[in-house]
Parts: structure tokens; C-alpha cells; sequence
């Protein structure tokens, strides 16, 4: 995951506060924006890291084909099953399943799903031996599953369910700052041997286009645009040929300035860039004497976010949060239900 932008970081620290733990996660976004790297590094920094990490994209099939797809299925269970076949969510057992486009799913394979978020049991198609399973599920979707549930498209039973947690991945025009990192680290990615860079000119110039594709955009732009170029620099010169691959967007007259592309390190979730390294308490300290925050909103914040970390942790137990964090359980009821954001986060873990 490449960037250094405000939102993007908002993605690392909700990466962080729970990966940990088992709450099911609802990733949103428009395509192309990375939904996938954020389910993978979900699944990288959980414990479940070490057990298989399983992809379904849910519209590339039709309904039947999904249910056998996800559930697997019993020989014979349809033409062409000739043999019995174990489904994706078997396949994460102990791992991580992602379950891309949810919100396309058909409302019988909807129920499937419940049932399994549920209870963590399903048959296979065709079958009637009850299989269960130990799955964490990551999801997620383009479309407002919102609007859906108003309209009767989906079930407002299995979307609390589903939105455990929500994590926004951000769209690319939302985080213009890190066009630049991007087109260099796709520049390496494609050089093909021949190290090429964008010239600041054409890095400004592509910062104000909206890329309404978001990085895959950006992406294919990038391999495509390196083919042409001969020498070790992509100007502006080099973009007259490609004036229809930008078609479908628009450039925007706005300013923009070229972030410090030196190297930093990659997607690091435990700490921010800045304070990687540091101790602690002086990471603290800091953020009151320096920031001017209030010690008391600080402490505030802190009770707030440990919180917030054990409920997750405990996926939503109360009597087990407070364990963890060493509070009597009626102490901990009390600033749970005094403080609305730690209530709806309670009220999503439990259903």
C-alpha cells in the first residue's frame, strides 16, 4: 500500500486497531481503489496471518455457481458435478476469506451467508452433513448497501452483520498527494530493466486529472505509457499520444504541489511514520507539549481508544474487554453506554 496522505493513514490506524481481531470487516470504495490490499493486509497482520487467506469475487458468478463456489458441493448435486467438491469457505478454515462485490449477491446466497456469519455452519450443495468452519470475513463492495436494504435489495439482518467494522478505501482524486509515489513505484514496477521516471511537469499534470478508474487506472496508464517512451524520463511530449486514455475523466484547475517522493517505508500499521522508532512516552509527551493537545482530552482519548482495542478484541464481550483491561465490568458498562461512539461499536460487535 503505497502513500503518505492524511486519508490513507486513516486506513492504516483502522488496519491496525483491528486485524487483530475476528470482528468481520466491510471494506467500501469505488473501483479500483485497492479494496484488495486492504483485505490482504487485514489478513497479514492478524493472527490468523499463518492459515490461508481465500479471494471470491461474488459477481463473476451466477447465483447456483456461487452457492458451490462458496459451500462447495456433493457429487451430483447438478450436471456436471462428478465429483464432491469442498467450497472457498473450506478452504479458509482457520485463515481469512474476501468476499469481493457483496453487495451482488442473489438473496438465497444472501440467507447462505447469514447462516455462516451466524453460526459458522453450511451444507454443501447437494448435501445435508453439516460443515462448520473457523473463518474471519472481510468484505466488500462499490455499491450502497444503504440505499439497498431501503429498496428490499438486501437483507438488513446480514448487513449489521456484515458491518462490523467499516473501513473506507479512499478514491484516488481524495488523495492527489500520492499520485506522484504511485507513478514512480509503478514506474519501477514496469521498467523492465530500463530504470524511468515522470518529469515533475508531467507529475503536476496528472496530480489534476480525476482518474475516475482510481489506481487501476493509474496503473494500466503506467504500463502502457512506458512501452512508448525511450528514454529514461516520461514527458510531456511523451502524453500527446495518449490524450484518449484520459477520456473519461476531466483535468481540474487546481494547485497542486509534488510531495518529498524520498523513500519511506511501506505500509506499517503499528506506528506512524513519524513516530516509528520513538518511545512511547515521548511520543506523548509530544502530542501535549508540542501540539498543544490538553492532557485531559488526551487521557480522555487514550481511555477512549483502549477501549474501543479491547471491545474489538473480544468482539464485542464485555465481561472479557474488561479483563483485558484490568476494570471492574460495571465501570466499563458505564463508559461504554456514557460514550456514543464506544455504544455503536458495541452495538455492531454483538448484533
Amino acid at each position: 500500500m503505497v502513500g503518505e496522505s492524511a486519508r490513507l493513514h486513516q486506513v492504516f490506524r483502522l488496519i491496525d486497531r483491528v486485524a487483530k481481531s475476528d470482528a468481520t470487516v466491510l471494506i467500501y470504495g469505488e473501483s479500483g481503489t485497492g479494496k484488495e490490499l486492504v483485505a490482504e493486509a487485514l489478513h497479514h497482520n492478524s493472527d490468523r496471518s499463518r492459515g490461508p487467506f481465500v479471494k471470491v469475487n461474488c459477481a463473476a458468478f451466477v447465483e447456483n455457481l456461487l452457492l458451490s463456489e462458496l459451500f462447495g458441493h456433493e457429487k451430483g448435486a447438478f450436471t456436471g458435478a462428478s465429483s464432491q467438491k469442498p467450497g472457498r469457505f473450506e478452504l479458509a478454515d482457520g485463515g481469512t476469506i474476501f468476499l469481493d462485490e457483496i453487495g451482488d449477491v442473489s438473496p438465497n446466497t444472501q440467507v447462505a451467508l447469514l447462516r455462516v456469519l451466524q453460526e459458522g455452519t453450511f451444507e454443501r450443495v447437494g448435501g445435508s452433513t453439516t460443515q462448520q468452519v473457523d473463518v474471519r470475513v472481510v468484505c466488500a463492495t462499490n455499491r450502497n448497501l444503504e440505499e439497498m436494504v431501503q429498496r428490499g435489495e438486501f437483507r438488513l439482518d446480514l448487513y449489521y452483520r456484515l458491518k462490523g467494522v467499516v473501513i473506507e478505501s479512499p478514491a484516488l482524486r481524495e488523495r492527489r498527494e500520492d499520485i506522484p509515489r504511485l507513478l514512480e513505484h509503478f514506474a519501477q514496477k514496469f521498467a523492465d530493466g530500463v530504470p524511468k521516471h515522470f518529469s515533475p511537469v508531467v507529475m503536476k499534470h496528472l496530480m489534476r486529472y480525476s482518474w475516475p478508474g482510481n489506481i487501476r487506472e493509474l496503473q494500466n496508464f503506467v504500463r502502457s505509457i512506458l512501452l512508448f517512451v525511450e528514454g529514461h524520463e516520461v514527458t510531456m511530449a511523451d502524453l500527446d499520444d495518449f490524450q484518449d486514455f484520459f477520456i473519461s475523466g476531466e483535468f481540474e484547475d487546481i494547485s497542486v504541489e509534488l510531495p518529498d517522493l524520498a523513500p519511506r517505508p511501506t505500509f506499517a500499521p503499528a506506528a506512524t511514520q513519524t513516530d516509528m522508532g520513538r518511545d512511547p512516552e515521548d511520543v506523548l509527551v509530544d502530542k501535549i507539549v508540542n501540539q498543544g493537545m490538553c492532557l485531559n482530552e488526551l487521557k480522555k482519548r487514550l481511555e477512549v481508544e483502549a477501549i474501543k482495542r479491547a471491545l474489538l478484541e473480544a468482539d464485542g464481550n464485555v465481561t472479557k474487554a474488561a479483563e483485558m483491561l484490568q476494570m471492574k465490568r460495571p465501570r466499563l458498562s458505564q463508559i461504554i453506554n456514557g460514550t456514543e461512539e464506544l455504544a455503536d461499536l458495541k452495538a455492531l460487535l454483538v448484533g
